[in-house]
């Protein structure tokens, strides 16, 4: 039987322990205690207010691994619904632009063509 020594997590050794950088601002727990570096310090506390705020700090393992999956999936399908739509946005944008200040619609030169090729080759519609 191989003694692995373990300590509980509000263990006086646990408290005391100054944490790494890396620990401070990407392990899954909340270190006590702040890194030695400014800038570990720093990420630290925000990550403390941040933590804190939101009440991720009362979660399990286990439930704070599960939110931190679900917040990433939607701000993947946001970015992505962002870099397929913007282009498409900002051609119709800058058209009704024109239409607004101008009184006419925008001629169809190479800028214009150019711009349209670029949002459908960005959007898949070609």
């Amino acid at each position: 039987m191989s003694s692995s020594k373990s300590t509980p997590a509000m263990s006086p050794e646990t408290w005391r322990r100054v944490p790494k950088t890396f620990a401070a601002i990407f392990g899954i727990t909340l270190p006590y205690r702040p890194p030695k570096s400014a800038v570990g310090a720093f990420l630290w506390r925000k990550r403390v207010l941040f933590e804190t705020t939101t009440g991720l700090v009362l979660l399990e393992t286990w439930e704070k691994i599960l939110m931190i999956i679900i917040l990433y999936s939607i701000a993947v399908l946001c970015m992505t619904g962002l870099y397929k739509y913007a282009p498409q946005s900002a051609v119709y944008v800058r058209q009704r632009t024109t239409y607004y200040f101008l009184g006419h619609e925008p001629e169809l030169g190479v800028e214009s063509q150019v711009a349209s090729w670029a949002v459908r080759n960005l959007t898949g519609e070609l």
